[in-house]
C-alpha cells in the first residue's frame, strides 16, 4: 500500500509538474528504503538463550523462559516473541542486561511438551517493513496430570493412611529446634514473630517423623484407564504435600524415595507427566 501511494504521488508529480509532490515523493521513497535497513539492524547480533522450559497442569500454558541480548550492546526497541497463533510478547532489549522474557506455551494433554518454533520479529521504527527469524530450541516442557479425586473406595483407604501417618508426624515441642531459614524450607515454618522482632528469619526444624511414610503408588488403583490412574495420583500428591506429610511415589520402573519438601512436589508431579514418554514403561497393568 505504502508502495502504491508513491506510484501515485509519483503520476501526479508528473501530471501535474509539482515540485512539492515530487519532494514529497522521494522524500517517503528514502525513508522507505533506509527503514528496510533500520529494521534489519534492530535484529541484527541478538543472542538468544533458552534459560527454562517449566511445567504446568495439562491444559495450562507452560512457561518458557527466554534471555535476549544484544551482542554489540546497543538497545533494541520494539522487539517481539511469539509461539504460531499466539500473541506475540513485545519488548526491549537493554543490550548486554536484557531482562528474562516468558511465553506461555499452551499444553493440551499430558505428556513432553516440544517448543516448535519461536518467532522474533520486529517492525522498528515506522512499521513500514517487517522482519522475522525463528528459534527452534531442543528443550521440552512437562504437562502434568490433571488432579482428579479418586472414587470413594481409593479415597477412604488412602484417607486412612493419611491419618495414620499424620498421628506419627505430630511433632513434639522438645524435638523442635530453630535454625536459619534455607531456600527451599515451607514458609509455614518460618517464625515471622522473631523475624519482626530481631530481622532473622529462622524456621522451625524437628526430627524425622516415625513409622512408615505414605506411598502414591501405580498399584493402589488396579484396572483404572492409565490416564485417569496418573490423575489420581498427582491429586494424592497434591493431598499430601498440602499436609505437609513425607511420601514417595511408585510407578512401573521408577521410585522417588519418601519426602516432604517443596521440591519433593515438582519432582514427582514431573514423573507423573513424564510416565511413559521418556522410556519404555507399561500403561496396562
Amino acid at each position: 500500500m505504502f508502495g502504491v501511494l508513491l506510484v501515485i504521488c509519483l503520476l501526479t508529480g508528473i501530471n501535474y509538474q509539482n515540485s512539492l509532490i515530487y519532494l514529497f515523493t522521494f522524500i517517503m521513497g528514502t525513508v522507505f528504503f533506509g527503514t528496510i535497513m533500520q529494521t534489519f539492524q534492530n535484529l541484527a547480533n541478538l543472542r538468544l538463550t533458552v534459560i527454562d522450559v517449566g511445567q504446568a497442569e495439562a491444559g495450562q500454558p507452560v512457561p518458557v523462559t527466554i534471555r535476549v541480548v544484544a551482542l554489540d550492546g546497543s538497545q533494541r526497541p520494539a522487539v517481539s516473541l511469539s509461539f504460531p497463533d499466539q500473541p506475540p510478547v513485545t519488548f526491549s532489549v537493554e543490550g548486554h542486561q536484557g531482562d528474562p522474557v516468558v511465553l506461555a506455551l499452551p499444553t493440551r494433554k499430558r505428556g513432553l511438551v516440544n517448543c516448535g518454533d519461536i518467532r522474533i520479529a520486529s517492525v522498528f521504527p515506522f512499521g513500514l517493513i517487517r522482519t522475522w527469524s525463528f528459534l527452534r530450541p531442543s528443550r521440552q516442557g512437562v504437562a502434568t496430570p490433571r488432579p482428579i479425586p479418586a472414587p470413594a473406595t481409593h479415597l477412604a483407604a488412602s484417607h486412612d493412611s493419611d491419618q495414620e501417618q499424620g498421628r506419627r508426624f505430630v511433632r513434639g515441642a522438645d524435638d523442635t529446634t530453630l535454625r536459619g531459614y534455607r531456600e527451599g524450607d515451607s514458609l509455614q515454618r518460618v517464625q515471622w514473630k522473631r523475624y519482626a522482632r530481631t530481622g532473622q528469619m529462622v524456621v522451625a526444624d524437628w526430627e524425622e517423623p516415625a513409622g512408615d511414610p505414605s506411598w502414591v503408588s501405580w498399584a493402589d488403583y488396579p484396572g483404572v484407564d492409565p490416564e485417569m490412574r496418573l490423575s489420581y495420583m498427582a491429586d494424592r500428591v497434591e493431598h499430601l504435600c498440602k499436609s505437609e506429610l513425607p511420601f514417595g511415589l511408585e510407578l512401573p520402573g521408577q521410585t522417588l524415595q519418601p519426602d516432604y519438601s517443596p521440591g519433593h512436589r515438582g519432582r514427582c508431579l514431573r514423573a507423573l507427566g513424564t510416565y511413559g514418554h521418556n522410556r519404555e514403561a507399561p500403561l496396562n497393568g
